[in-house]
């Protein structure tokens, strides 16, 4: 019946000069949106179910956690009322086809102990995490690429040295150890800067430290690995010869030919800083999504955990389409062979 109904509607823009001129037949023939769009659902339905399913498996009544947040005694009489008043009693496969419909439907859910839709939340701790995300990744794209390529083209120098050995020793740095031993150095022995909260620019310095420090080493060393690559091949190699200067070697055969890996690379990072801020805003008592979810997982409040689970989940499918889009717009190959496919479709 979709079949009939496509192709009638490719008649009818056939036919029709007005949308033709607006380009709406070609965007109606080409079925790529369609599919991307098809996909994509596929992929939310998909961690919909392991989200669901996860918590469902986790130990750990929902009935009784309910019961507790609320200050009422957990009794026969009592589960059983929260249990049919929650939806507990129902099969499975139910559960999870009336939690999909209300999550559709834009209704996440209440929170046991909160009292609150979890979706205000979500939305007073998502602003915190943000911030600290973009400091941190602004920072992450600043040293990076500098670092990275400063060692790799003072390679066996003293100052590339270095670098190899901050970038080993960064990457090899517990998260939760680091953070500890600036709050002990920076807060405790010197009180320069804050132990916790979320207050002026002070407050970010600490947290953004420990987020991103692993990531800039991490990252540093991905990118001196690919610029030496680069330096092997032949086209340098002649640009040298020919007498190029420096500058135009690093920007037009470096780093035009290494950006492909280096955003990628710096786009999965950006996934890094919403999610791998967990522990981080553990330990500096950060109010965003992190320090949301672990207080979720220690009351057993099932509905705020289901939703910060498919959010990560649905943010990893926002990055990574991103992190496509740009790849292909850096990339003139990617466009005329997505340009051809659309071509021979048309």
């Amino acid at each position: 019946m979709l079949k009939r109904i496509y192709n009638k509607t490719i008649i009818l823009t056939r036919n029709s000069s007005i949308l033709k001129r607006l380009n709406i037949y070609s965007i109606l023939r080409d079925d790529f949106v369609i599919k991307k769009l098809i996909s994509l659902f596929s992929i939310f339905l998909a961690i919909s179910v392991i989200t669901f399913f996860l918590v469902k498996l986790s130990p750990g009544d929902p009935a009784q956690n309910y019961l507790r947040a609320s200050h009422v005694s957990i009794t026969t009489e009592t589960l059983t009322a929260a249990r049919k008043n929650l939806g507990l009693d129902k099969p499975l496969h139910i559960q999870y086809f009336n939690w999909l419909t209300d999550i559709l439907k834009g209704d996440f859910g209440t929170s046991y102990t909160k009292k609150s839709p979890v979706t205000e939340l979500v939305n007073e701790a998502i602003v915190p995490t943000f911030q600290l995300g973009i400091f941190s990744f602004v920072i992450l794209i600043i040293l990076s690429p500098l670092l990275g390529i400063l060692s790799a083209i003072k390679r066996n120098t003293a100052f590339d040295y270095i670098i190899q050995v901050l970038s080993y020793t960064g990457v090899s740095l517990p998260t939760f150890w680091l953070g500890y031993i600036l709050i002990i150095f920076f807060s405790v022995s010197l009180k320069i800067l804050p132990v916790s909260g979320r207050g002026d620019w002070k407050n970010f310095i600490l947290p953004c430290i420990t987020l991103v420090l692993p990531l800039i080493a991490q990252t540093t060393f991905f990118i001196r690995k690919n610029i030496l690559e680069e330096m092997e091949k032949a086209h340098v190699e002649n640009a040298i010869i020919r007498g190029v200067s420096k500058k135009r070697i690093i920007l037009n055969h470096l780093l035009r030919n290494t950006s492909i890996p280096i955003i990628t690379v710096l786009s999965s990072n950006i996934m890094y800083l919403l999610t791998g801020s967990v522990l981080i805003e553990e330990i500096f008592a950060w109010p965003g999504i992190g320090k949301l979810f672990t207080t979720a997982v220690k009351t057993g409040d099932f509905p705020l955990i289901q939703i910060l689970l498919l959010f990560f989940g649905v943010m990893s499918i926002i990055v990574n389409e991103f992190t496509q889009v740009l790849v292909k717009y850096m990339d003139p190959r990617l466009r005329i062979k997505e340009k051809s496919k659309a071509g021979g479709v048309l």
